[in-house]
């Protein structure tokens, strides 16, 4: 039996007051195609998922949550992540997050994301699709 590695990431859902969801855009890298994305990463050692949220969400975009977010799902993607010499899956964990000001949100200058959208949710989860699972991508449609 051969075993199974995969990378952990936390991903957030954020989403302003008109409804629209926050998306980061991903140029192409490595074998990845160019993709719209949600803010976040993978889990560093001895981080719990909500940590792992908050840092990421102070990196990417400069913000914190506020409350407790809300898990949504958990899913395998389509994209890999160079490890050593091997492509690992990447496990996501996506929270809904609430952002006191959405209008504080700026893309941090050191990150490899090239722009960012705000989106309705039905054009959110058609750029999602490439990514996320169909369930999660219905999931957004219907928000």
């Amino acid at each position: 039996m051969s075993e199974q590695i995969f990378q952990i990431a936390v991903k957030a859902l954020i989403r302003n007051e008109k409804g629209e969801i926050f998306m980061l855009h991903i140029p192409e890298w490595g074998h990845n195609p160019a993709h719209w994305d949600l803010p976040g990463g993978r889990v560093d050692p001895d981080e719990t998922f909500l940590e792992t949220l908050n840092r990421e969400l102070v990196e990417e975009i400069g913000v914190q949550y506020e409350g407790n977010p809300k898990q949504i799902i958990g899913m395998l993607t389509s994209i890999t992540i160079p490890v050593g010499e091997d492509l690992l899956p990447l496990v996501y964990m996506i929270y809904q997050v609430n952002i006191a000001d959405v209008s504080k949100i700026r893309l941090s200058d050191d990150m490899r994301e090239d722009g960012t959208g705000w989106f309705s949710p039905k054009k959110a989860a058609k750029y999602m699709s490439i990514k996320f699972s169909e369930e999660f991508c219905h999931y957004v449609s219907q928000l």
